[in-house]
């Protein structure tokens, strides 16, 4: 569900911006916040109905982790499948991986200051 949501968010904005390229840049920031926000409100949801279900790992450190590394594989197999099968939707698994936290094999470092980020 959540790469549902963020795929949504960005066919959106790649379509809109098919047509006003000019537009990516102060766009791109409201799409990331809406798929940032209706992410969380989906995980909070679910963990709220799941609750004490035994499929459901421990809200711990290494849950995110788990959930990061599920989110790249999924990533990775939608790259994978746009590469052959739609090109110029490339981006948005390719975003969604460099958006990923450094333990999942993204690039963002929440730990660190902005001002000292690669």
């Amino acid at each position: 569900m959540l790469r549902s949501l963020s795929c949504a968010a960005y066919a959106g904005l790649t379509g809109y911006t098919a047509r006003r390229p000019e537009d990516w840049e102060n766009l791109e920031p409201w799409a990331r916040l809406w798929e940032r926000s209706t992410g969380a409100e989906f995980l909070r949801a679910y963990r709220r109905t799941a609750q004490a279900a035994p499929f459901l790992p421990p809200a711990d450190g290494n849950s995110r982790k788990l959930l990061a590394i599920y989110l790249l594989d999924k990533a990775l197999n939608e790259l994978a499948y746009e590469l052959h099968n739609r090109p110029a939707w490339v981006r948005i698994p390719l975003m969604s991986i460099l958006s990923l936290p450094m333990e999942a094999g993204g690039r963002e470092r929440k730990w660190m200051p902005s001002h000292s980020r690669n």
